[in-house]
């Protein structure tokens, strides 16, 4: 299978993910907390169950979260070496906070896509900001389980074959 690319959650459109989150939001962030926005961003539906999640609920959701850190930190050096996002050094933690070229980047993308994902990590953002990153990381492993464990049947999917 060399040569084949991930497209889905693959590095550039999880970098697009997280410049969306750090330039919509416009406050340093952690790696932590930008993943943890990252999942909520796409399935806000797992964090408050009144509102809409832009990915569909699929079987076993939260593996992209726990499958998430290496793409994440692929996305994070690919913006840092574009000079999209840089290290807030102000802080006493490692944050990362958009630079005006990645502002001016993030502002040229339009879209419906574009809209209501920015409309979730605003939803996000209103929801969680006030909360610390070791309170939203308690609360990701303490409910892990139940996201995309909704699914009774999602076994059947296996038993089907696929073709290469």
């Amino acid at each position: 299978m060399e040569g084949r690319r991930k497209i889905l959650n693959g590095t550039f459109e999880v970098a697009l993910r997280l410049l969306a989150i750090l330039a919509t939001c416009k406050t340093a962030m952690t790696i932590e907390r930008l993943s943890i926005y990252s999942y909520f961003a796409l399935y806000l539906s797992d964090y408050q169950q009144n509102e809409s999640s832009i990915h569909p609920e699929i079987p076993y959701r939260n593996s992209s979260f726990i499958n998430g850190n290496d793409v994440n930190m692929n996305a994070l050096n690919l913006l840092l070496t574009k000079g999209l996002v840089e290290c807030d050094v102000k802080s006493t933690s490692l944050k990362f906070k958009t630079t005006d070229m990645g502002s001016a980047l993030y502002e040229q993308i339009d879209g419906a896509y574009k809209e209501k994902l920015v409309e979730s990590i605003k939803k996000a953002h209103k929801m969680m900001k006030g909360k610390s990153d070791r309170y939203l990381n308690d609360y990701i492993y303490t409910n892990l389980a139940k996201w995309g464990s909704e699914f009774e049947y999602e076994s059947v999917l296996s038993e089907i074959g696929y073709e290469e």
